[in-house]
């Protein structure tokens, strides 16, 4: 196991602390979510392109072609965060 070192303001510290916020448990999930997203890692170019081709369907189609984010996308992305956090 590896030992982190930060730096933080120690009013920023205490107000955390008084707050009883587990900054340890905190910094855990924080650097799980810097690994894994949850999502298949995807190069540049192929972001550069999904973005491209999304800004082109827009263009022809309007909104028509695109989900919206209703109540299931919360809920589906919430199981999600709940499933990582407990792999944790």
């Amino acid at each position: 196991m590896q030992t982190i070192k930060i730096k933080i303001e120690d009013g920023i510290y205490q107000s955390v602390i008084e707050s009883g916020i587990d900054i340890q448990s905190k910094i855990k999930e924080f650097i799980y979510e810097l690994i894994d997203d949850g999502y298949p890692t995807i190069t540049t170019e192929e972001a550069k392109k999904r973005v491209s081709n999304a800004v082109e369907d827009y263009k022809k189609n309007g909104i028509k072609n695109f989900e919206l984010m209703d109540d299931s996308f919360w809920t589906d992305t919430e199981k999600r965060l709940i499933q990582r956090n407990q792999k944790a």
